[in-house]
């Protein structure tokens, strides 16, 4: 029986970093950001369900001008008779359940990117972006934002030219800490690049 490596993991800048002979794994956790597409549905949501309430109620009065007895209050919800209450009831009940589980696994979600040996990938989550040997470098350009601060760009370039940003942020040491990192594990060159000033 062959004894598994037990990762080593430490902290560089806001990453998790653990890594084994075979596979480095740098885990950077989001704890709740909802994306703006996520919150667009969740708004849009809302509306179709105050939508059906309101179209619940007008079909009640509706029939209520018509003169059917609404004394029962099992009408309201009856799928034959006032189907819009229906929809309205189990699409608020499917929101109360749904949306906590959402939540919960937004705020435990996590951005992965995965170098590994064992079938020479480099991955961001589950998606396979490059082979390890068809990286070339890490591109780190240094930059000012607006207020004229440093900020620096880690950039993994692989396949002839293609750039994916790893990190961005004003900590030089974080950068150059993580670029070390992933230089040392898959044995490609760091590449400094100055941007404007």
């Amino acid at each position: 029986m062959v004894a598994r490596a037990t990762p080593a993991t430490h902290k560089v800048g806001p990453f998790d970093v653990s890594h084994t002979t075979n596979e480095l794994v740098l885990r950077l956790e989001k704890r709740g950001e909802l994306s703006a597409p996520a919150c667009l549905m969740f708004v849009l949501t809302m509306v179709i369900i105050l939508l059906l309430g309101v179209m619940s109620i007008l079909h009640t009065h509706g029939m209520k001008a018509n003169g059917v007895a609404l004394d029962d209050p099992s009408f309201v919800f009856a799928p034959a008779r006032n189907y819009f209450a229906l929809l309205w009831l189990v699409s608020s009940l499917l929101m109360i359940v749904v949306l906590p589980l959402y939540v919960v696994r937004a705020y435990n979600s996590a951005l992965i990117y995965t170098f590994r040996r064992s079938d020479n990938a480099f991955l961001k989550g589950k998606q396979r972006i490059a082979r390890l040997k068809h990286i070339e470098n890490i591109s780190i350009r240094e930059t000012r934002d607006p207020d004229r601060k440093y900020l620096y760009y880690l950039n993994i370039v692989y396949n002839d030219g293609q750039q994916m940003l790893l990190y961005n942020g004003y900590d030089e040491r974080t950068t150059m800490n993580l670029s070390n990192e992933i230089s040392a594990f898959i044995g490609c060159p760091v590449k400094w690049k100055e941007g404007r000033r």
